[in-house]
C-alpha cells in the first residue's frame, strides 16, 4: 500500500511523546545568571523560554544527530549551529502559542487528561497507572506541572496547525494527477560518481591543505576547558545513621506486593505464524488458512516435528529460529485471542488454528507458572535495604545543600577538611573526555558553563548515590588549534574535498557530452566502475542495489525515455539513462490511498503556510533575547 504517504504523513505530526524526552536532564551551572529575576534566553510578548526548556531541546535533537551521524555528530552540529536551530525553534512554537491564545484556541483538563490517560508509556494492561507515571517524571527529572505544562502547550500547537490547515484545499484532478506519479514506475540505469574512484587525481598539496584550514578554522577549535578540585560524598556517609522502623516495611510491602513481590503467572510457548494481509485481501487470506491448516495436519500426525516446522514455515522471523519459542511470558502480556487460547491449554497441549490481527497461529503451552506472592518475613531484608538507600539519598541531598549554604566562606579546601574528605583535581577538559571516578564529562560540562576560577558547584555522579562537590581550579577560552596539530585531520578532509569537486566536475562533462546509450554503456569502463540496472515505483521505500532519496525520485519525474541526466540525492551523484517510464494509473480500489495522499498533501501545504504566518508574527509580536545569556551559553543566532 501507500507506505511512503503514511510515513510521509505521520512525519508533519508533530506528537508528544514521553520517550522523546527521557534524557536525563542536567540544569546549567551557569552562576552569573541564577540569582537574577530571570533565567529566559527567549522572551515572546511575556512567554518566557527557560534555561531548561532549551537545555531538555538541545540535548534531545544532540541525542538524535550523535544517533544518525555518529563520529561527524559534532562536525554537522556545528555546520548547521545547532544551538541556534533549537533557540529558533522555541521561539516559533512560543509564537503559535500567543497566537493560539489570542485567536480563542485552548486546552481544556478533559483534553488534558486524555493525553496523559491514553499515553502507551503510562499504561499497564491498557489501563492508565499513576506509578508508572510517576517513575517515568521521576526519570525524565520533571515535576508535574512542568510536565503537564509542556503536554498542553504541545496540544495547544496542534490544535492550531489543524486550524491552519483547515482551510489549505486542494481539487479533485490536482489530487488524481500527483496519485499517478506517485504511481509511476521507472527502469534506469545509473552509474554513481563516487569521489573515491578519483583519488588518484585528487592533490592535497601544502597550499590546499594551507587553504582549507584557513576557510574552515571553525571545525579545528578547541571548546572551552575546565579543570576542577572535588570531593566525593555517597549515601555510605549518611546511611548507618538511618534506622528503619517495622511500620516503614509494612507500609513499603503493602504499596508494592503487587508489582516487587508478586511473581506473576506465567507461561513457556512457542508458535507458529503464518501472516495474512492488513487489508485483508481474500485471496491471500484463503492462502494464508490453507497453509496454517496443512502444518496444523502435519502435527496432529508428528507433533514432534513443531520446532522444524516453525523454523521452516513460521513468518515470525525471530522466534522462528529458536523453533517458534517464545520464552517465558508474563500472563497478560500477550493479545488477548492469543493469550485466551495458551490459558486454555494444558501442558504439552497444541492448540488448533486460530486468528490474531498479526495472522494464524499453532500455540503449544509447554509449560506454566502460577503466580506467587512472597511473604513480607521473606523479603523483609530487602525491603529494609531499599528504604535506607531511598532515605540515604534524601538525606544525602539535604547534606550537601547544607554544605554549599557556607561555600562561599570556606571554599572546597575547608569544606572537605570538616568533612574529612580527599580533594582531588582533575586534568582540563571539555565535553568529551573521560573522567576518572567521574566518567563521561559531557553532562558535568553543560554545568560548568559561564563558571569562573573559584566558582564553587555540585554534580550528581549517575546512579544517584553519589555527589561531588567541586571547585573550578582552571579555565582555558576556545582557541583554534595549530595547524600543526590538526595537520592531518585537515588532510584527510581536504582530500574528500577534493574528490567531491572532481566528481562532480566530471559527472557534469559527461552528462553534457553521453548523447546516446552506447556511449553511455562505454562510462563504466573507463571509470573501472559498475552500472546498475534498477526497475522501481515511487512509493517504493527499498529499491534493490540503489540507496537514494526522495529528491532522486523527483529528478527522474522530469525525465523523458531515453534521457541522460546528472542526478544529486544525498551528497552523492549519479549519471542516469531512463530505459522506460509509466505513469500511474488510478483504478477502483485505490479511493483509500487517494484519500491519504490528499491528507499528507493538505499537510504539505499547511506547513508553507504555517512558515509563512510565523514569519507575520514576527513582525507584531514583540521578541526579546537574553544577550547575556546567550553569550554565556555560547549561542550565535544568525538572525
Amino acid at each position: 500500500m501507500l507506505n511512503l504517504i503514511r510515513n510521509n504523513v505521520q512525519s508533519f505530526s508533530v506528537k508528544f511523546i514521553v520517550g522523546i524526552v527521557v534524557i536525563v536532564m542536567a540544569f546549567f551551572g551557569v552562576s552569573a545568571f541564577r540569582n537574577q529575576s530571570s533565567n529566559a534566553i527567549v522572551t515572546v510578548d511575556g512567554y518566557e523560554i527557560k534555561i531548561d526548556k532549551y537545555r531538555q531541546a538541545l540535548e534531545n535533537e544532540q541525542r538524535m544527530i550523535r544517533d544518525r551521524y555518529k563520529n561527524r555528530a559534532e562536525e554537522y552540529m556545528k555546520m548547521v549551529n545547532t544551538k541556534a536551530v533549537v533557540v529558533h525553534r522555541l521561539t516559533n512554537t512560543a509564537l503559535l502559542l500567543k497566537s493560539a491564545a489570542n485567536n480563542g484556541l485552548a486546552v481544556s483538563d478533559k483534553e488534558l487528561a486524555h493525553e496523559i490517560f491514553t499515553n502507551p508509556a503510562f499504561l499497564t494492561d491498557d489501563r492508565f497507572d499513576e506509578k508508572k507515571y510517576e517513575t517515568n517524571l521521576k526519570n525524565m527529572r520533571m515535576e508535574k506541572p512542568v510536565y503537564e505544562n509542556t503536554l498542553r502547550e504541545e496540544i495547544l500547537r496542534q490544535k492550531y496547525f489543524k486550524f491552519i490547515g483547515a482551510g489549505t484545499l486542494l481539487s479533485k484532478k490536482a489530487i488524481e494527477d500527483e496519485y499517478r506519479r506517485y504511481n509511476t514506475e521507472f527502469e534506469v540505469k545509473t552509474i554513481e560518481f563516487d569521489p573515491d574512484l578519483f583519488s588518484k587525481d585528487a592533490k592535497v598539496t601544502d597550499k590546499v591543505i594551507a587553504e582549507y584550514y584557513d576557510q574552515h578554522k571553525d571545525m579545528f577549535q578547541q571548546a572551552s576547558q575546565y579543570a576542577i578540585k572535588y570531593m566525593v560524598l555517597s549515601v555510605d556517609d549518611v546511611k548507618d545513621k538511618i534506622i528503619v522502623q517495622q511500620k516503614a516495611i509494612d507500609r513499603y510491602y503493602e504499596k508494592n506486593k503487587d508489582t516487587e513481590f508478586t511473581n506473576k503467572a506465567s507461561f513457556l510457548s512457542r508458535h507458529i505464524l503464518i501472516s495474512t494481509p492488513q487489508d485483508k485481501n481474500t485471496k491471500e487470506m484463503e492462502a494464508a488458512s490453507k497453509k496454517i491448516n496443512r502444518i496444523y495436519q502435519q502435527l496432529l500426525k508428528n507433533p514432534k516435528r513443531f520446532a522444524a516446522l516453525a523454523k521452516k514455515s513460521s513468518d515470525d522471523s525471530v522466534s522462528a529460529k529458536e523453533g517458534g519459542d517464545l520464552g517465558w511470558v508474563e500472563k497478560g502480556t500477550f493479545v488477548a485471542e492469543f493469550e485466551q487460547v495458551v490459558d486454555r491449554l494444558k501442558k504439552n497441549e497444541i492448540s488448533k488454528p486460530f486468528s490474531t490481527n498479526f495472522g494464524y497461529h499453532i500455540v503449544e503451552l509447554l509449560d506454566r507458572k502460577e503466580e506467587i506472592v512472597q511473604p513480607k518475613e521473606d523479603v523483609k531484608e530487602e525491603i529494609t535495604k531499599t528504604i535506607r538507600l531511598n532515605k540515604s539519598k534524601r538525606r544525602l541531598i539535604s547534606k550537601v545543600k547544607e554544605l554549599m549554604k557556607n561555600s562561599a566562606e570556606l571554599k572546597l579546601d575547608g569544606i572537605a577538611k570538616a568533612e574529612e574528605k580527599e580533594v582531588i583535581e582533575t586534568e582540563l577538559f571539555d565535553n568529551t573526555k573521560n573522567l576518572k571516578d567521574i566518567g563521561y564529562s559531557h553532562q558535568l560540562y553543560q554545568t560548568l558553563k559561564g563558571k569562573l576560577v573559584g566558582n564553587i558547584g555540585q554534580y550528581n555522579l549517575p546512579g544517584d548515590q553519589k555527589i561531588i562537590v567541586y571547585e573550578v581550579s582552571k579555565v582555558v577560552e576556545p582557541f583554534v588549534k595549530p595547524l600543526t596539530e590538526v595537520e592531518e585531520q585537515v588532510r584527510y578532509y581536504a582530500g574528500v574535498e577534493q574528490k567531491k569537486k572532481l566528481a562532480k566536475a566530471k559527472l557534469t562533462t559527461y552528462a553534457q557530452n553521453i548523447k546516446t546509450l552506447k556511449e553511455y554503456n562505454k562510462l563504466p569502463r573507463t571509470l573501472k566502475t559498475t552500472s546498475k540496472t534498477t526497475k522501481f515505483k515511487v512509493l517504493d521505500q527499498k529499491i534493490k542495489d540503489l540507496n537514494v532519496g526522495n529528491n532522486f525520485k523527483a529528478e527522474l519525474l522530469k525525465m523523458e525515455k531515453g534521457e541522460i541526466k546528472a542526478i544529486y540525492d544525498s551528497d552523492k551523484g549519479y549519471l542516469v539513462y531512463m530505459i522506460d517510464k509509466i505513469e500511474g494509473e488510478i483504478k477502483e480500489e485505490d479511493k483509500e490511498n487517494i484519500q491519504q495522499l490528499e491528507t499528507m498533501l493538505r499537510r504539505q501545504k499547511a506547513e508553507v503556510v504555517l512558515t509563512g504566518f510565523i514569519n507575520q508574527l514576527k513582525q507584531g509580536i514583540q521578541v526579546e533575547y537574553n544577550a547575556s545569556l546567550l553569550q554565556a551559553l555560547d549561542i550565535q543566532l544568525d538572525s
